[in-house]
């Protein structure tokens, strides 16, 4: 393999751009439309590098063989390859590309030409995804198309990410409905393990983004409303990859690469520590003169990474296939964070007679996830930053740790977050098999009608574990072993059959479709857990067990239809209606019906419109639909559910018993949540292609969104009752550019696009406001007229810098007196007092706009590319500075502290240090909201391709494409946030899942790493 390497390496320096016997050959290249000269068309001797551009005129002149072919290239115009055939003179005229017009997206159910769309589509191809150091498909729509945004939840190799599309609009599910080749995907967090949200592994990553043809994103109802009940969040459909007749090839891909933090936080050395403690009374003077320990090296690791794609693909005029298989491996940066994924995929069409094709898709995938587990080892990088600076990792403990004791700590704080990382000591580990796949048939009844019937099925298989062997930390208490084995099992089969029938005649041509679907979700969860081990790979082997099984169980039924029309290739209409129905609600509730439509005019194509060279094609577009969302709530919220753990006294003796007792209040009336949508945009094309430009504006209005109401205890229930009283909106304008063109022989590309959003609450029914946080605090609330889910506490101004102004503070309810250096609470409803009724609105955490920049150049057979996207107007609860500068624990703090304050005029922003903090300076306030907004370098790319004559002379044919690469991920982020990583979900919590109500919370999960790669792909 080295010396086939040496060779191609040799073969780029030596043989590059070799020719045969060369002649004068000139001619002049025109615009095809108007005969005039252009101006920088690229011209190249195929399969050699050797070449020329155009002058000002138009003209060339330049070297070839007699029998060479001449390929002409100009961005904005077909290209051409011309036989020199002796000639000494070729003239070429290059017609206009609008190709971007003419390319397919694949729409809800079928296709449609690009040009022909009247909803608000966006898409992304195989080149757009490939050689990035992605694990889901979902990480490659960052910041590539309006109107989407996805957010990590952390830096852990396959956690969960949030796509938001056109914002939020619910307080449950928020993710949009994912079909691949034909199977919609119902994304849970049920291949999980334990209780912990860290545990919650991303639904796709058991998908081989390197498997991936396309990715088309209906936004808008109007595109959106076939799919109906789930299509409320917008539909997202991924293509694979199929075989293409002619001669098989084989194509292998991979990099290696490796991980590290982008960002560390700035802690106090020994000293410093010292002197702080000892002002704040804690005397921890015996380790003066120990070496400062730099727990976040000590923590943060380099994390290797390898990817390996092979694939075989060919067929015929009647056959093709494509069979590949895959390798991906990621540790992250923090311990026992790993993931590994082994992937197979096979796609088959076959053509029988003209009328019949049959055809299959299946991917096999087994992922392998180790993540930080209970028991000390959650969020290591960061509670780690809190540990006393002279506590040493390594000691006299068991495994060679250091104990967290007195006479190692001191009145200081430490956790040995290495020990209890350790997966000897604890460790979680979850694993998932998926089987997706699907068959279907169609056959061409008569010219123009065809009949497609296709099966699916999503089969998941999990095993997760938590262990916690028996040790001790502290070298006096025994922690006793623990195991938590959970076995979760999910199968969705769907069953879809459409009639198609496609007629053009004279200026008119229309497509009608209709179908029929049936989707079915079952999902089981065998749970065991026992303590104090006999033997510690079986929880049955302990003193203390306990069983439980989860399970859930929803069918939906729907009816579709879609016409759409077109005149002249003027004027275009889509109309698309869908009933269905779910067993997720009760008798009355359980069907409905949701509409669209949309109409677009080219106006471009009007006699009346100017004709110039500025504007090649102009469409306008306006769309209404209707869209639901059934994942509302917990599924037959609409009976009554009962809890057997209810103790009741009875009798004389007041015996307590415990049996069954309902514990949340059914709803029969319950229904799925409604999404009206408005958008009017429109499409153009100038410049001869080189520039293209997309404008939206969307209204999206969620109607009866399923709120949690209180109940008085006397009803005899405990938890909130469902109901459908809310109604959010959000709106925003969506603009995409790309402008794209050839300087000589460098081809370079921009394109931008840029997505505002409007969230409001504009009804909650009669609950005056939802006050929310992670673990029970108070932190967020949901009111009318403002954001979802805002931040909310007490606004601070400034810091009684003197006795005086301590003296003429408010009454404060959270005060038991103020003192110089303390900070100032705003009194903002002006009765005097500082209370709870101050609390007010302090930011959001839903970002008012976000953008994506990609940048791309090619010269010769060099190629770059930069992408960057970008988030604004958004704010983040950093609660990890609510330890690092609370200026009163024993732990660790920021270096910030150093500028606290110490005497009138030293600081306005950072308060005293107080062991006991009467005034509550550390309470919920806007001290601790930050502006999150950031630029991340997302992606930088530098690549080179072996040129095919050069392939052709060292290969002798084997080798038809080699490039290789070098590549960084998150090479650095702008941004003013303070902590690690301003890309913040929610915090760690004991509940799953998403939690729009307490969002943006940043508890010290792991950053997004920065990732260096190296990569390769070869096409024999």
């Amino acid at each position: 393999m080295l010396n086939f390497i040496s060779k191609l390496i040799f073969g780029v320096l030596f043989l590059a751009g070799g020719q045969l016997y060369a002649q004068n050959v000139s001619g002049t290249i025109t615009d095809g439309t108007n005969g005039e000269g252009l101006p920088g068309v690229n011209i190249l001797i195929k399969g050699t590098t050797s070449g020329t551009i155009s002058d000002l005129d138009g003209n060339f002149n330049l070297q070839a063989a007699s029998d060479a072919v001449l390929v002409f290239s100009f961005v904005g115009y077909q290209a051409q390859e011309v036989a020199v055939n002796s000639r000494t003179t070729v003239n070429v005229a290059l017609a206009p590309d609008l190709t971007e017009l003419s390319e397919i997206v694949v729409v809800g159910y079928g296709t449609q030409k690009k040009k022909d769309l009247t909803g608000a589509i966006g898409s992304i191809n195989a080149d757009q995804i490939v050689n990035k150091p992605i694990i889901s498909p979902d990480q490659a729509l960052a910041g590539t198309i309006a109107g989407i945004n996805i957010t990590n939840r952390s830096g852990d190799p396959a956690a969960p990410i949030n796509v938001r599309i056109r914002g939020t609009g619910t307080v449950g599910n928020n993710q949009p409905l994912w079909v691949i080749d034909g199977v919609a995907i119902v994304q849970t967090n049920n291949i999980t393990v334990n209780t912990s949200s860290t545990t919650d592994s991303n639904p796709l990553a058991g998908i081989n983004p390197n498997d991936i043809e396309s990715i088309d994103v209906l936004k808008d109802a109007s595109a959106a409303a076939i799919y109906g009940s789930r299509a409320a969040n917008g539909v997202i459909i991924v293509t694979t990859k199929r075989g293409k007749a002619g001669r098989t090839s084989v194509t292998y891909s991979g990099y290696a690469g490796a991980s590290k933090v982008r960002e560390t936080l700035d802690v106090l050395n020994v000293q410093q520590y010292i002197d702080i403690q000892g002002e704040l009374g804690r005397d921890v003077s015996q380790f003066s003169g120990s070496p400062t320990v730099d727990w976040q090296d000590a923590i943060f690791k380099s994390g290797p990474m390898q990817s390996h794609n092979i694939s075989v693909s060919g067929g015929s005029e009647n056959m093709n296939f494509l069979v590949s298989g895959g390798y991906l491996k990621q540790e992250g940066i923090e311990p026992s964070q790993d993931f590994e994924r082994y992937s197979f995929k096979a796609n088959t069409d076959v053509n029988v007679g003209e009328r019949f094709k049959f055809g299959e898709s299946v991917l096999i995938s087994f992922t392998d996830r180790q993540t930080q587990a209970e028991g000390g080892g959650l969020l290591a990088g960061f509670n780690s930053v809190l540990n006393a600076p002279y506590f040493q990792p390594f000691g006299d403990g068991p495994l060679g740790y250091n104990l967290e004791s007195v006479a190692n700590i001191g009145e200081g704080s430490a956790t040995n977050r290495l020990f209890r990382t350790d997966p000897r000591i604890n460790r979680t580990d979850i694993s998932a098999r998926k089987v997706l796949g699907s068959i279907f048939g169609e056959v061409e009844i008569i010219e123009g009608l065809k009949f497609r019937m296709t099966a699916g099925i999503d089969y998941n298989v999990g095993i997760g574990d938590t262990q916690q062997f028996e040790t001790t930390f502290d070298g006096n208490s025994i922690r006793q072993s623990l195991l938590v084995s959970s076995r979760p099992i999910e199968l969705t089969t769907n069953w879809t059959n459409t009639l198609t029938y496609q007629r053009s005649f004279g200026d008119h041509e229309f497509t009608a479709l209709i179908g029929y679907e049936e989707t079915n979700f079952r999902f089981d969860k065998v749970r065991i857990q026992g303590r104090n081990l006999f033997n510690p790979n079986f929880a049955s082997s302990g003193t203390a067990v306990a069983a439980g099984n989860e399970g859930d169980h929803w069918a939906l039924r729907g009816q579709l239809g879609r016409l759409t029309y077109n005149y002249q290739g003027k004027y275009l209409a889509t109309i698309n209606v869908r009933r269905d129905e779910t067993s997720r609600f009760a008798d009355g509730n359980r069907d409905d019906v949701f509409l669209s439509g949309s109409v677009g005019w080219r106006i471009s194509s009007e006699d009346f419109f100017p004709t110039n060279n500025f504007i090649d094609d102009l469409k306008i577009r306006a769309g209404w639909g209707q869209a639901g969302n059934q994942f509302t709530g917990v599924n037959f919220a609409f009976l009554s559910a009962l809890q057997t753990t209810i103790f009741y006294i009875t009798g004389d003796g007041q015996n307590v018993i415990r049996g069954p007792a309902p514990v949340t209040f059914a709803n029969p009336d319950l229904k799925w949540e409604t999404s009206n949508q408005l958008d009017i945009g429109f499409d153009a094309s100038m410049l001869d292609g080189r520039l293209s430009l997309t404008f939206d504006y969307y209204s999206k209005t969620s109607k009866d969104v399923l709120i949690g109401l209180p109940i008085p205890f006397v009803s005899g229930f405990f938890l909130p009752a469902d109901a459908n009283v809310g109604e959010i909106k959000n709106t925003g304008i969506e603009i995409a550019a790309r402008y794209q063109n050839t300087v000589g022989q460098f081809t370079y590309s921009i394109s931008g696009n840029l997505t505002t959003n409007n969230n409001e609450v504009t009804d909650l029914g009669t609950v005056p406001n939802i006050i929310t946080g992670i673990g029970g605090a108070q932190t967020h609330r949901t009111v009318v007229g403002e954001s979802l889910g805002h931040f909310f506490g007490y606004q601070t101004d400034g810091i009684y810098q003197t006795q005086e102004e301590a003296d003429a503070a408010l009454p404060d309810a959270f005060s038991s007196g103020a003192s110089p250096g303390d900070i100032r609470f705003v009194d903002v409803n002006g009765d005097g007092t500082v209370d709870s009724n101050d609390r007010t609105i302090l930011g959001s955490p839903l970002p008012g706009f976000f953008y994506g920049v990609n940048l791309q150049g090619a010269y010769k057979n060099f190629d770059l590319s930069i992408q960057l996207r970008g988030v604004g107007d958004r704010q983040i609860y950093n609660q990890t500075r609510t330890s690092l500068e609370s200026l009163s624990g024993n732990n660790n703090f920021s270096t910030r502290v150093l500028d606290r304050w110490t005497g009138p005029g030293t600081s306005n922003e950072i308060p005293r240090l107080t062991r006991d903090d009467p005034n509550g300076n550390n309470r919920f306030s806007s001290r601790w909201i930050e502006d999150a907004g950031y630029l991340r370098f997302q992606n930088v790319q530098l690549g080179f391709t072996i040129p095919a004559s050069t392939l052709e002379k060292v290969s002798k044919g084997w080798v038809s494409d080699m490039r290789i690469y070098v590549a960084a991920q998150n090479l650095f982020t702008i941004t003013d946030y303070l902590g690690f990583d301003p890309e913040v979900t929610r915090n760690q919590s004991f509940q799953k899942g998403e939690f729009p109500l307490a969002s943006g919370t940043d508890g010290g999960v792991s950053p997004q790493p920065r990732i260096f790669q190296v990569g390769w792909s070869v096409t024999f």
